[in-house]
Formats: C-alpha cells, sequence, structure tokens
C-alpha cells in the first residue's frame, strides 16, 4: 500500500500492474479493498489503482479543512490523478463512488478516458436519501464513533442503516 499525498490529506492507495490506467473509485463505508478481486485479474495487463477514499473506511484522517463534499471528492480524485502523474485515466465507479465518478467527469472530462459504471448512485441521489443522517452526525463531534460503536449490537446490524 502507497502513501498518497494531496492537498487534502494523505490517504493509502493500492497502485499495481502496469499498462493503461484504471483507477477504481469505492463508496460510502467502503475501503480500496473492494476492488482487489478485480484488480488481481486486471493487473496483468493495466495499472490498476485503488485509492482508500475518506469516505466512511478510510484509516487516515484527512486535513482539517479538506472538502469532503461529493464535489471535494471529485476534486481529491483530480488532485490523485496529478500526484500519480495520469492525465487520463479509465475511471471505474461503484456504489455512490459511482456518483464520484459522474461528478470528476462532469467538472474535468479532459481527466476521463473512459467512464465504467457499476452498480452505482447517481448525482442526483447522493448520497443515497437512507444515509440522509450522516449529513447532521458528521457535524456533531464524538457522533459517527457512537453510532459505529452500535454497530457491536447483533440486532442493529441487521438495520437496513447498518
Amino acid at each position: 500500500m502507497d502513501e498518497v499525498h494531496l492537498p487534502q490529506g494523505t490517504i493509502d492507495c493500492r497502485d499495481t500492474g502496469s499498462g493503461e490506467p484504471l483507477v477504481f473509485v469505492h463508496g460510502l463505508l467502503v475501503n480500496n479493498r473492494l476492488w482487489e478481486p478485480v484488480a488481481a485479474r486486471l493487473q496483468r495487463d493495466f495499472r490498476c489503482i485503488a485509492p482508500d477514499l475518506p469516505l466512511g473506511c478510510h484509516k487516515r484522517p484527512m486535513n482539517a479543512d479538506a472538502d469532503l463534499s461529493p464535489n471535494g471528492i471529485a476534486r481529491l480524485m483530480v488532485d490523485l490523478l496529478d500526484a500519480l502523474g495520469l492525465e487520463r485515466a479509465t475511471i471505474v465507479g461503484n456504489d455512490s463512488g459511482g456518483a464520484v465518478s459522474q461528478l470528476l467527469a462532469t467538472a474535468h472530462p479532459e481527466r476521463v478516458g473512459r467512464l465504467i459504471l457499476t452498480n452505482c448512485g447517481l448525482k442526483r441521489d447522493f448520497p443515497p436519501k437512507l444515509f440522509a443522517y450522516f449529513h447532521v452526525v458528521a457535524r456533531v463531534p464524538g457522533a459517527l464513533n457512537l453510532l459505529a460503536q452500535s454497530m457491536r449490537l447483533k440486532p442493529l446490524r441487521r438495520a437496513p442503516i447498518a
């Protein structure tokens, strides 16, 4: 796992293989490990780049002034491409990472060689309505940690918002 230093903070990033770059964009509450099976199959023919984006399961805190809005994460993707020396890449988005990928393609089409969307959200539905409470939780100090600790209770793990 490589560290990539961006204006928003340092992120972890898996960068394997060689060839045309594929940048994998995960969604909320998962990390780059989502893409491991896919990257393992493609890394013989492609450079597979899977960053740990600050979408809830990242290990490193971002800078206090980092814009972590959907448009801010799309900007972070541009900064990631810059840091990796990539002018253009194929962007592969999943879940809410698909919405981020669409924002990236809309705001910076010159950076997107191709756009591949798997099961994903749309800009108008991002974040999903089911996760609307995150807007409030993210602004209350300690609330996200408390919410995460609640997942230790088995009945809550099966809830739709889990």
